[in-house]
C-alpha cells in the first residue's frame, strides 16, 4: 500500500518542539536537551498548571510515552534523567498506587543554569575546533559556506551575544506576548496534555458510539499502517460487533478520531486471538482418550502373584473349590 502526502501529518503525529539551546547546559547531551525540551512543554500544559507544573508520563508504550513522543530508549531516558537531575533543572517524585514517576522542569533553576551557560565568560572557555579538523563532504571545499549564512542575521550560534540573550528569552520566557511566534509557554496552553491541539467543541466533541457509526478513512488508514493490519481488509462484522459492544456503554465518550483508533485496535486484538487459536493443535476424542490410555500405569502384583514369582513358579489360577449343598432357611446356613 502506498503512503499519500495528505496522510502525512496523521502518521507522523505530533513533532516536538526542540531547544538546542539547552545543549548549552553543563553535561547536556543532544538527548538531554530533546528530554528537557518536552518535559518543559508538559510541565506547562494547563493540567500541569494544577499541579505546581507536575507531570507523569510512561517510560516505553505506543501513545504518550518518551518512547513514542522522543523516539529515546528506556536507557537514553535514564542518561538523560540524570543529566538534567545533576544541574538541578528535572525533579522527579514516585508516588501513587500503582506507583508513577512524576516530574517536573525547575523553570527558576533553569533560567540561572542558562544565564551561567550564557554569560561572555562561559563561551570564551568553549574551546573552538581548528577548521582542519572539519570533516567536509564529499565535493564541498573548505571555502564552502553553510547555508545559514546567506542570511543577513546569520545562523542563532553567530549572533552576537546580545542579540542571541534576546531571542532567548522570547523562546524560554512567557514575556514574548508581542513576538510574531509563540513562545513554549504559550503553545502549550492552547494544546491539551497529550500535546494534541485542544478540542475544538463542535469539530472534536466526544460522542458516545452509535449503531450507525463509521470510522475516519483516512485516521483508519493511519491505525492500520502503524498496528500492520491491511486497510483494504473486509471488516464488516468486526464493525457490527464494535458498534453493539460500546452502544451498551453509553456513558463512554470519545472523539471521533479516538473511535477510529479504538476499532483499529479492536480488529489488531481479535485478529491475535484468532492466529493464537489457529495455532493450537487440534485433539479429537479418540486421540485424546488413545493418549490416556498411553499414560494409564501398570498394574500392581498382587501377594499371591508375588509369591509365586519369587518361588519361580506360576500362580495358581484356581479361584477355590465349590461345594454343593442348599440353604436352609431355618438353621441360615447350610
Amino acid at each position: 500500500m502506498s503512503i499519500t502526502a495528505a496522510m502525512l501529518p496523521a502518521l507522523l503525529g505530533r513533532p516536538v518542539a526542540y531547544q538546542a539551546v539547552f545543549t548549552r547546559l553543563p553535561g547536556v547531551t543532544v538527548q538531554g536537551a530533546i528530554f528537557l525540551s518536552q518535559a518543559l512543554f508538559l510541565t506547562n500544559t494547563p493540567t500541569a498548571a494544577t499541579r505546581d507544573g507536575w507531570f507523569w508520563k510512561e517510560q516505553q508504550g505506543d501513545h504518550d510515552s518518551w518512547e513514542s513522543e522522543t523516539g529515546m530508549s528506556a536507557k537514553q531516558q535514564v542518561t538523560a534523567r540524570k543529566q538534567l537531575g545533576q544541574i538541578g533543572v528535572l525533579e522527579e517524585v514516585r508516588k501513587g498506587v500503582p506507583a508513577k514517576t512524576w516530574y517536573r522542569v525547575n523553570t527558576e533553576a533553569l533560567a540561572q543554569q542558562l544565564a551561567l551557560a550564557l554569560t561572555p565568560e562561559a563561551e570564551e572557555k568553549t574551546p573552538e575546533a581548528p577548521a582542519a579538523a572539519q570533516t567536509l563532504p564529499t565535493g564541498e571545499s573548505e571555502n564552502a559556506q553553510p547555508e545559514n549564512q546567506d542570511s543577513p542575521e546569520g545562523s542563532a550560534q553567530n549572533l552576537p551575544n546580545g542579540v542571541f540573550l534576546q531571542r532567548l528569552q522570547q523562546r524560554v520566557t512567557p514575556l514574548s506576548l508581542s513576538a510574531l511566534e509563540p513562545s513554549v509557554f504559550e503553545r502549550a496552553a492552547q494544546q491539551a496534555d497529550d500535546g494534541e491541539p485542544a478540542a475544538d467543541p463542535v469539530t472534536d466533541r466526544k460522542t458516545a458510539m452509535t449503531l450507525d457509526w463509521e470510522p475516519e478513512p483516512e485516521t483508519y488508514q493511519v491505525a492500520c499502517l502503524q498496528r500492520g493490519l491491511a486497510p483494504d481488509a473486509n471488516v464488516f462484522d468486526a464493525l457490527m460487533d464494535f458498534r453493539e459492544h460500546f452502544v451498551a456503554q453509553a456513558h463512554r465518550t470519545m472523539t471521533h478520531a479516538e473511535w477510529t483508533r479504538r476499532f483499529a485496535k479492536w480488529i489488531h486484538e481479535n485478529t491475535k486471538r484468532q492466529q493464537a487459536q489457529q495455532n493450537q493443535p487440534a485433539t479429537t476424542g479418540g486421540n485424546a482418550h488413545a493418549n490416556r490410555r498411553d499414560r494409564t500405569p501398570k498394574r500392581r502384583l498382587t501377594a499371591q502373584e508375588a509369591r509365586a514369582a519369587a518361588e519361580g513358579r506360576a500362580p495358581d489360577s484356581g479361584t477355590g473349590q465349590t461345594l454343593d449343598g442348599e440353604c436352609r432357611a431355618h438353621g441360615g446356613g447350610w
